[in-house]
């Protein structure tokens, strides 16, 4: 292998990968992240240099999804949901609809694909305008559950996909979180329990602030992993007049995706913020969500150091 051909596959690795390598041990003492870097990049290296980087950009962006790419984008994507079933934790997959989804597309090139993902991968507006969809697909799952955590039950799933020019065919790039409705769902599931009138002015401050750290955390980390939920815990709460004060310890549950070990997809991992966050409450106890600041614990030892806006630990893989 030349070093220059091994500078070339360097050279079309995403620059997000060689910075959070790079930062990683830096910034793991102020929280427990997902390590999903590091070895991705290795991955990705070896992958580009042994099958090229069209695959190498299914490795680290998609679901190891064993698709057939077709002439047809719901072929495709029919034909990755039917090979689920070779998984060896895959009991049942029942495909009920796939349809390329028009309107999801243009809002996913809107916000997520134009910039800096489209630059880094030669994507031109024309091309997106032409060679980019976004298919839904919704199907019911059922695993073996010795072997993965996923959820059993009816699972609306989005699926990315490009058209190789000269082919004509559809490949999979990547895949949005996993939308699962049943009754054993982890999707942003609130381990605090609701209160059942869903009058916010019902709620304690916790769980409002629970509910809406779902709802954040969820938007953000959807498009990278399936099965979200989340914990609360060692919840503190002071008051200074109107303004409320709160530190506690959030944990985000997830499901791998196997970018770097194949066993690790479907498989609940956990990252865990110690987090403060700072809100006007109203006269009838309702917070009002646009005063909020959220900040991150930076210190790994002795008194905690609140001064990381937690948008900074957000993934921005996808975003401009």
């Amino acid at each position: 292998m030349s070093t220059k051909r091994f500078s070339e596959a360097m050279g079309e690795i995403d620059d997000r990968y060689i910075e959070k390598a790079i930062a990683y041990q830096a910034k793991k003492s102020s929280a427990s992240y997902p390590k999903r870097w590091l070895l991705p990049l290795v991955a990705a290296i070896m992958t580009v240099l042994l099958i090229g980087t069209a695959v190498a950009a299914v490795v680290i962006y998609g679901d190891l999804w064993r698709q057939k790419p077709s002439n047809d984008p719901v072929e495709s994507v029919r034909s990755a949901l039917e090979n689920q079933v070779g998984k060896d934790y895959t009991i049942k997959i029942e495909v009920n609809s796939v349809e390329v989804d028009e309107a999801e597309t243009e809002r996913v090139v809107e916000r997520f694909i134009k910039g800096i993902i489209a630059e880094r991968r030669g994507w031109s507006d024309e091309y997106l305008a032409e060679h980019f969809l976004v298919v839904k697909a919704v199907y019911y799952a059922e695993y073996d559950h010795a072997q993965t955590t996923r959820s059993d039950g009816e699972v609306t799933m989005y699926f990315y996909l490009t058209q190789d020019v000269d082919s004509g065919k559809w490949t999979i790039v990547d895949n949005s979180g996993n939308v699962n409705w049943s009754e054993n769902s982890s999707m942003g599931e609130s381990v605090n329990p609701a209160i059942a009138s869903n009058n916010p002015a019902d709620e304690s401050t916790e769980e409002q602030l629970f509910s809406y750290l779902s709802e954040l955390f969820t938007e953000a980390y959807s498009p990278y992993y399936d099965g979200l939920r989340y914990e609360m815990n060692d919840y503190k709460e002071t008051a200074d007049g109107t303004e409320v004060t709160a530190t506690f310890l959030w944990t985000m549950y997830h499901l791998g995706k196997g970018w770097d070990v194949g066993t690790d997809e479907g498989v609940d991992q956990q990252v865990s913020w110690k987090l403060q966050a700072t809100v006007t409450a109203h006269e009838d106890g309702t917070l009002d969500f646009e005063t909020i600041s959220v900040f991150s614990n930076s210190s790994p030892v002795g008194p905690a150091s609140y001064d990381i806006p937690i948008e900074e630990e957000f993934p921005t893989q996808l975003a401009d």
